[in-house]
């Protein structure tokens, strides 16, 4: 669960000034408050404030039309976390109000009422709106999907909350990008799917969608070289994959065919086709054996020209990448050696296509 304490003696200060001494003359952003703000109706301002954060929370649950269990659970347990953190005194009447708040959410939550309910937070501490929207997130990801109708609620309640766009991107590489990236590796997104997870917008031009992938073959390249997981390092070949086949309809126009695997034949009834003969193992058909500075730059000798000059995109950005350490002499002649490998291919593969 993210650290939703974060800046929280902030709000604390706040509270035990409002609940404990009953004074008002000064609004929880530290301002003065103007006479009319007074004793019991500071009090349910604030109360208010922080329950709208439920009012929100439901908001984005309800955002792909139906309300999971696992979201609700997520709200209920930001919430019991919420109030524990608050001082004695003060924690009933703040959960009471929570409460109610949900309740009267789960009725619905009209564009009116989810435009007060960030309105009342306009005058709390920042550090409680990026824990709003971090609540937001969290409940949009409980459920393991993510629909582009909750990213449309996400990026409405960001804007209502005037969260940055810096924190946005933080929570959403946070919570989201590993279900994106879990669907867009098992099959399930579609190519306006996979290029957003790969921060394309697709009004760009075309040249700029294949700078983007090129830096995005770069960091997943560089992420799978270095991860110890099995399973992380075969999500990333996955999205090399993408990458190339995006790049490959992006230069030609076609969707790349790649061939599926085999089936068992079958008889015209459907029932799997006897072995006429004892199976035997395949033979191994032997690959395409790669030039000297194909084995040295590890380029997969299976891939089409396209794929394998964007291959080569990737390699000579995290070799000059690593040319900008300060390495020994050994080591930048490798690195020197490499890039020169890589030019030698390009001109070969470039006179294939």
């Amino acid at each position: 669960m993210w650290l939703i304490f974060v800046g929280i003696a902030i709000i604390w200060t706040v509270l035990d000034f409002i609940f404990s001494s009953g004074k008002s003359d000064v609004s929880p952003n530290g301002h003065p408050n103007s006479p009319r703000h007074s004793g019991d109706e500071a009090e349910n301002e604030m109360l208010s404030a922080l329950a709208s954060s439920m009012t929100i929370g439901v908001y984005c649950a309800l955002g792909d039309g139906n309300l999971d269990n696992r979201e609700l659970a997520t709200l209920r347990r930001w919430k019991d976390e919420f109030v524990r953190k608050t001082p004695p005194e003060i924690s009933s009447k703040i959960g009471a109000s929570m409460e109610a708040e949900i309740q009267n959410s789960l009725r619905g939550v009209s564009e009116d009422h989810l435009h007060r309910a960030c309105r009342s937070q306009q005058d709390l501490p920042d550090e409680y709106k990026t824990m709003t929207m971090g609540l937001a997130f969290e409940i949009v990801a409980a459920d393991r999907k993510v629909e582009s109708s909750e990213m449309a609620c996400l990026q409405k309640v960001a804007r209502l909350l005037s969260i940055s766009d810096e924190t946005f991107r933080r929570l959403e590489e946070k919570h989201l990008r590993p279900i994106q990236l879990t669907a867009a590796t098992s099959g399930q997104a579609n190519g306006s799917e996979q290029e957003k997870l790969l921060g394309i917008d697709p009004s760009w031009p075309k040249e700029r969608k294949l700078a983007q992938l090129t830096s995005e073959f770069t960091k997943y390249n560089a992420r799978m070289q270095t991860a110890r997981d099995d399973n992380v390092r075969a999500q990333c070949r996955k999205m090399l994959e993408i990458i190339a086949d995006l790049r490959e309809e992006l230069l030609t126009g076609r969707k790349p065919n790649r061939t599926p695997a085999e089936q068992p034949r079958t008889t015209s009834g459907g029932s799997p086709r006897p072995a006429t003969a004892p199976q035997r193992p395949a033979s191994p058909i032997p690959g395409p054996v790669g030039s000297k500075d194909e084995i040295l730059i590890g380029v997969d000798l299976n891939l089409p020209p396209r794929q394998k000059l964007a291959f080569l995109d990737g390699e000579e950005a995290r070799w000059k990448g690593r040319m900008t350490n300060h390495l020994p002499p050994a080591a930048m002649a490798k690195c020197e050696t490499a890039l020169q490998a890589i030019r030698r291919l390009r001109n070969v593969y470039q006179a294939q296509l």
